[in-house]
């Protein structure tokens, strides 16, 4: 695997469970590790809701982050771009907000990350509340396949999260992969090869003999249907840039049947109006 030139997944200190560097020390690192593209995609907030240690405070956080970075990609633009973005969950009651955040705000784009919905008291609702949850799975899925058809989001971060809750590969399982793969295949947009799930995360499931995500079983079906893919570091962290295992996505791609050519180096950028 060849060393990556873009990251379109990096979080900064507001969504309180990233290191406290500040946002040009992940740029320095970047321009280091001679990347051509940085896009900042911090846990984006909702006006409605605080939810701390998960996403930032948009009266607190936002407009800061939103200067940050605008002063960052002006300051940096000899060395490289710098994209504007947010990691979102997706939930049809607020789709006035996404447009909002596109267009009144100007962010470059956004991605999708469904790690839990709320209610309609704001309260956090998690999808799977013990391993083989299969039916929170499903709930997963069909939200996230929701996102994939609205066109609000340019890629979808870590499309295999819910794999962290299950134990068994049942074909209900492989059922969910494969609608979720056929989403994305049919609207075009990139499944997210996270690489933050097998640096960072990938012994919390292992320790209760679970799946974690990049998974080799949902990216096999994956790409049997032919979509496209994406690297994402998942930025915490400016050092999270250095730990990248490139022998271990070599051998990831290779058992996927993945080519280099199918992963893209550069993002489209979806804007829905």
């Amino acid at each position: 695997m060849n060393k990556l030139i873009s990251n379109y997944h990096t979080h900064t200190y507001r969504c309180g469970h990233a290191l406290p560097n500040p946002d040009e020390d992940y740029v320095l690192k970047a321009i280091e590790l001679g990347y051509k593209n940085l896009g900042f995609s911090d846990h984006a907030p909702f006006k409605d809701i605080i939810h701390p240690g998960m996403r930032m405070i948009f009266q607190n956080d936002f407009k800061d982050y939103r200067d940050s970075i605008l002063h960052l990609k002006e300051k940096y633009k000899d060395k490289i771009n710098i994209f504007l973005g947010l990691e979102i969950e997706y939930m049809p009651r607020y789709e006035n907000y996404y447009k909002e955040l596109l267009n009144d705000y100007k962010l470059d784009y956004l991605i999708v990350g469904q790690h839990l919905t709320y209610d309609e008291n704001r309260y956090p609702v998690f999808y799977q509340r013990f391993n083989d949850d299969f039916e929170g799975a499903r709930r997963y899925a069909n939200d996230l396949i929701a996102a994939i058809n609205s066109g609000f989001f340019s890629y979808v971060c870590h499309p295999d999260l819910f794999l962290n809750h299950i134990q068994t590969l049942t074909p209900e399982v492989e059922q969910i992969f494969e609608d979720i793969a056929l989403a994305a295949k049919k609207k075009d947009i990139p499944l997210e090869i996270n690489i933050n799930g097998e640096t960072n995360n990938k012994f919390l499931p292992l320790k209760y003999g679970c799946f974690h995500y990049p998974d080799i079983n949902f990216f096999k079906t994956a790409k049997k249907i032919g979509c496209k893919f994406i690297f994402g570091v998942d930025a915490h962290a400016p050092f999270d840039f250095d730990k990248i295992d490139y022998d271990y996505f070599d051998k990831f791609l290779k058992e996927t049947g993945i080519s280099e050519e199918e992963v893209l180096k550069d993002l489209k950028f979806i804007k829905r109006p």
